[in-house]
């Protein structure tokens, strides 16, 4: 019995990985059609009507740029997720948080287009130790979220303070707010909070994704909400220290799983 055990274990791991796999493909493939959609409307107007006003085909190929966008986005989440059993290298460098922060600007322009952005920084912040573009990715995230799960029209804005050894970065918004039964299950894999399931498209891993980058990095990711009164979704990453004594390897990358 004991021989079997071992392979009754990883029997159900490689079942329930497949199972994940499944529905990731479910919950993507359910995701695409509003992107798809919408492109294919768009471009179809453009190729058929032959008195499009410029103004009406800004807007078009506006629509096109942005759920491109999207599309991009969902398809780097579903490579994260299906990664099910692999590690990643983590570039560990200083880094400014301003980097980050405009980095990830640039990443969800079109997300921020209709939005109010207001970005508040404390002074002297110190760098952090963080792979700008998974922190990058993390920021994104929750951007993403706030524009997702708050009104349009409504301000977002980003803060950064230090505390210890680490530097918290938030992300505010005005939404709905998360109930305190959800703000630990929302960042489990594939879950969605029951009072927008039906009215917000998603996949129900982005959070688990950004999660996962944020522990890889030894910080950690939290969410302070009120229901009605909108959410703050904050992660910390640790500030960069002399590693002098460190080998240069060790500075450069680290090798996380980020499951």
């Amino acid at each position: 019995m004991k021989n079997d055990q071992p392979t009754h274990a990883s029997g159900e791991r490689v079942l329930e990985d497949n199972q994940l796999r499944v529905a990731l493909l479910d919950a993507v493939t359910h995701e695409f059609r509003t992107p798809l959609t919408s492109i294919k409307a768009a471009i179809t107007t453009l190729l058929t009507e032959s008195r499009v006003r410029p103004s009406q085909r800004r807007e078009l190929l506006s629509i096109i740029d942005e759920e491109t966008d999207r599309l991009n986005r969902l398809i780097g989440d579903a490579v994260d997720v299906s990664r099910l059993d692999a590690r990643v290298e983590l570039d560990l460098r200083p880094q400014k948080i301003l980097s980050i922060v405009n980095a990830a600007k640039a990443d969800s322009g079109a997300l921020l287009r209709s939005r109010s952005l207001s970005i508040e920084l404390d002074c002297g912040l110190p760098p952090v130790r963080a792979d700008l573009q998974q922190a990058k990715k993390v920021l994104v995230q929750l951007l993403e979220n706030a524009t997702k799960y708050s009104p349009p029209g409504e301000p977002i804005s980003i803060t950064a303070a230090s505390s210890g050894e680490f530097v918290t970065v938030s992300v505010v918004d005005r939404g709905s707010g998360v109930a305190d039964s959800e703000q630990k299950l929302i960042f489990e894999r594939f879950y969605r909070g029951k009072d927008h399931r039906d009215a917000v498209l998603g996949t129900g891993i982005g959070l688990s994704i950004a999660n996962a980058i944020v522990k890889a990095h030894g910080g950690s990711l939290r969410v302070a909400s009120q229901h009605s009164c909108g959410s703050t979704f904050s992660f910390t990453l640790p500030i960069y220290r002399d590693w002098s004594q460190d080998s240069t390897d060790s500075l450069k990358t680290k090798r996380a799983d980020i499951r």
